[in-house]
């Protein structure tokens, strides 16, 4: 059923900022809540591609960004025929499961699940779409049903899976001979969609499914438990065969079950004590393998969490809607993703603290032993998919992703009915049922009492005309009388509630508050709710932005510095006038470059450079030894490579070549890309250069090359 958009009459639920949007609650049943709002914080980027799920069976309703198509299925997948095992979820069954549905000519396409998932995302505008690459070691020969332990690979039911072919591809793959060769099947898809920088080409491939279970999920195939040496070899070989063929695509190791696997993969007989945990050993190692490859493999670490959380029984099987020790659990379970000392109770409470919070845990074993490796999470919940604390712990965790720099999430469903929880990432993709979505540039927002409610701020870009705020309300019986405070340059008039209650799964406009005052207004919120507020105003001037492209950077500097020197003009002297004494003098010079080096983003700068050839910028000198963040433009879905040179000054050479690549990036629907890299201590003369700048023409079915003058540069900063 196609998911509503409830428009409730404002009229009945008017918001003013001293009343409520909700029956009075008798005294006693509410409690006060104060919100901080700082847009004037430090601010990053939310990746686009966190608000995703798992089964393309529900794209009809929720927005989302992102689809992943695997699970215990997919290990055993064979693309050659669209045979799969079940394993042991259903009496190790090789049938046509994955094709129900299909015709009869579909399910004979080799690859029609990856063909189905491209169709789905590009019907629903869907930017991300991930399939599975086999890599346990066999695949389903047959459709023929159980196998039996006596068939155990190897065996005639089992395809043995090999990274590749070392021969010519065929789009007709052989299904007579005794292997399924991955090089060929990312060849298929390339071949037929596109590669990865196309609109209906895979963008990233997960490297199997939960490893650290092969021998028990797929005991028929892969009996041994796995190894640490297992996973990293395994990982090197066929993240190098999907790279050869489309290296646009992004590889995504390990796709750990949880926890256990995040630790110890599984209690493995080769685990490495040496290390603090598994995810450690396998950056550590796969850092050292891209030194040898002379390019990056993986591009992510994909980790799996289902939430350990007790309460009468583990939140992500408690289906008794009545039992409020385990709602109580599930909508406070996500801070042991990201809040420092929060222990719950789970055996991962006791005994996980040294890995704990999650998110940040991993984030710094990235930061340790591989840099610039990006974090995904393709399965999670955390139960309640029919219930309201479903999709606050879901809205909490979504926030949780955005504030710990996770690059992909997508949740994966545990019943059928899960429809609060696909309400809660429309929540952040589409709160008034006509496009509106949460921020993408993630600011700082604070409550009094982070276990009855939590908050996440964000602002579109530099705009800091609008505001969106997603606050929760986790107490079961008291109404949150909330008091939000921004802290900003803008003079907030009025604001949207949008929110999601017992009553209903439905997102609901509960109201509007239209007399906000000195940027601060009182909402209340009813108990065991999620709502999005959108804050708005009329006229709003960002203050700095002196060229009005609406980012306060050097350039701003620099076009005040020329003013005064009476060398230029302002296009908007307003934003320059930082006494409001209606006069551009050196006093709000001053203060312009005190507020850019304060830090509207602390931790960068940003960084001079100059373009010497076309499509070649320059950085000025001092870069060596930091992490320079390029911003660059063309036209939206273009393709574009990139790679850097700098000269050596320890060995007096210039350096460049496949170990300064900088990989290939998709211009998102702004025409931007951003990426970053570490430079080396002894750079000097460091130049960034494209190297390839094309569209995907369907008509031709191939790649078009462009002009690379039309790429640009539009910022460095170093941080």
């Amino acid at each position: 059923m196609k998911k509503k958009f409830l428009a409730v009459s404002v009229a009945a639920f008017l918001l003013t900022s001293l009343g409520s949007a909700f029956p009075a609650a008798a005294e006693g049943d509410s409690y006060a809540l104060d919100v901080t709002v700082d847009v004037n914080s430090a601010k990053k980027s939310i990746s686009p591609y966190i608000y995703g799920i798992n089964d393309a069976g529900y794209l009809d309703d929720v927005t989302t960004t992102a689809v992943r198509q695997g699970g215990n299925r997919y290990s055993a997948y064979n693309w050659e025929n669209n045979f799969s095992n079940a394993g042991s979820d259903w009496v190790n069954s090789s049938d046509t499961f994955l094709t129900n549905g299909y015709t009869e000519e579909e399910a004979k396409t080799p690859g029609a699940c990856a063909l189905h998932l491209s169709e789905d995302c590009v019907s629903h505008n869907i930017p991300y779409k991930m399939a599975t690459i086999q890599m346990a070691g066999y695949a389903s020969a047959d459709a023929d049903g159980e196998v039996t332990p006596e068939e155990a690979a190897p065996s005639a039911r089992w395809k043995q899976v090999k990274a590749t072919k070392n021969a010519e591809f065929s789009m007709t793959p052989d299904t007579t001979d005794d292997y399924v060769y991955m090089d060929e099947y990312v060849n298929y898809l390339v071949n037929t969609l596109g590669d990865a920088s196309t609109a209906e080409g895979i963008n990233g491939y997960n490297l199997d499914n939960e490893p650290g279970l092969w021998s028990s999920t797929h005991s028929l195939m892969h009996p041994d438990k796995t190894t640490y040496a297992e996973m990293v070899d395994k990982s090197t070989e066929y993240a190098a065969a999907i790279k050869a063929v489309d290296p646009k695509a992004e590889v995504f190791g390990l796709a750990l079950y949880g926890f256990g696997s995040y630790t110890e993969l599984n209690d493995a007989p080769d685990k490495d004590s040496s290390y603090n945990w598994f995810l450690s050993y396998y950056l550590d190692k796969m850092a050292n393998a891209e030194k040898e490859a002379g390019k990056r493999l993986i591009d992510a670490i994909d980790v799996h969490y289902y939430s350990e959380a007790m309460g009468t029984d583990r939140v992500t099987n408690c289906i008794d809607n009545t039992h409020e020790d385990c709602i109580e659990a599930r909508v406070q379970a996500p801070r042991s993703l990201y809040e420092t000392g929060y222990v719950e109770n789970s055996w991962i409470g006791q005994w996980g603290q040294a890995h704990l919070p999650i998110l940040p845990n991993i984030q710094d074993s990235i930061e340790q032993y591989y840099p610039g490796t990006k974090l995904a999470m393709t399965e999670y919940n955390f139960g309640g998919g029919d219930h309201v604390s479903g999709a606050i712990a879901e809205a909490d965790a979504l926030g949780a992703f955005a504030a710990n720099d996770v690059y992909l999430a997508t949740l994966w469903p545990l019943t059928s009915d899960i429809d609060y929880q696909l309400s809660a990432i429309n929540l952040y993709t589409n709160y008034d049922g006509k496009g509106s979505s949460f921020g993408d540039t993630l600011v700082s927002a604070k409550t009094s009492d982070i276990e009855k409610a939590t908050s996440y701020a964000a602002i579109h870009g530099s705009d800091e005309s609008k505001v969106t705020l997603v606050l929760t309300n986790k107490d079961l019986h008291q109404s949150q009388k909330a008091t939000v405070k921004l802290n900003g340059d803008a003079q907030y008039s009025s604001a949207a509630i949008y929110g999601i209650t017992g009553e209903s799964s439905d997102i609901q406009l509960l109201g509007a508050v239209n007399d906000i005052a000195d940027n601060q207004f009182t909402v209340e919120i009813p108990a065991l709710s999620v709502v999005q507020i959108e804050v708005s105003s009329d006229a709003f001037t960002l203050m700095g932005d002196v060229d009005t492209d609406g980012q306060f950077n050097l350039t701003d500097v620099v076009m005040m510095q020329k003013y005064l020197l009476n060398a230029g003009t302002l296009t908007d002297w307003k934003a320059g006038d930082f006494d409001g004494n209606e006069i551009i003098n050196i006093f709000d010079f001053v203060a312009m470059k005190n507020k850019l080096l304060s830090g509207r983003v602390p931790e960068e700068t940003a960084w001079d450079f100059e373009e010497i050839n076309t499509a070649t910028w320059k950085a000025k000198d001092g870069v060596a030894g930091k992490t320079l963040t390029c911003t660059v433009s063309g036209k939206a879905g273009y393709a574009t490579s990139w790679g850097y040179g700098y000269w050596d000054n320890t060995k007096e050479e210039w350096i460049q070549g496949d170990e300064t690549s900088l990989g290939n990036h998709t211009l998102n629907g702004q025409g931007e890309a951003t990426f970053s890299f570490e430079v080396p201590e002894n750079a000097t003369s460091l130049q960034v250069q494209a190297y390839y700048y094309a569209y995907y023409d369907a008509a031709l079915g191939e790649s078009v090359e462009q002009d690379l003058s039309e790429l640009t540069m539009n910022s460095m900063t170093i941080h």
